[in-house]
């Protein structure tokens, strides 16, 4: 990853699991944190799960495409995923637009500050 998810990250180790609607911009993120700009992406299928290793997770929730003018906002995206009832484990939802890279680091600086070794 570049220099400065190395910045954000330091040396911590963590596992991150990336869920979201087809097209939602999953994989625009992950390149745009690797690479620092964005690329064409195909539909990316299939994934593994193993909620043991999930129990103690906390819940970073990318509120992506706030550059279109229908994008969900933070608070309707808490409101309708009912976080607030989430008692056990910390959340956050952050700002994002995966093609310019907007809110991503802020995002993942509030996960590195936020997990527990």
């Amino acid at each position: 990853m570049g220099k400065l998810l190395s910045k954000i990250f330091g040396n911590k180790e963590m596992r991150i699991l990336m869920l979201g609607l087809d097209a939602a911009g999953k994989t625009t993120i992950l390149y745009k944190l690797k690479l620092g700009q964005s690329v064409t992406t195909i539909p990316t299928v299939g994934f593994n799960v193993n909620d043991r290793e999930m129990r103690d997770a906390i819940i970073l929730i990318f509120a992506n495409k706030q550059d279109l003018p229908d994008a969900m906002k933070p608070h309707e995206i808490q409101e309708k995923l009912g976080l607030t009832r989430i008692r056990d484990r910390n959340w956050y939802v952050q700002p994002s637009c995966a093609t310019t890279g907007d809110g991503l680091y802020e995002g993942l600086t509030w996960l590195t500050s936020n997990h527990k070794l």
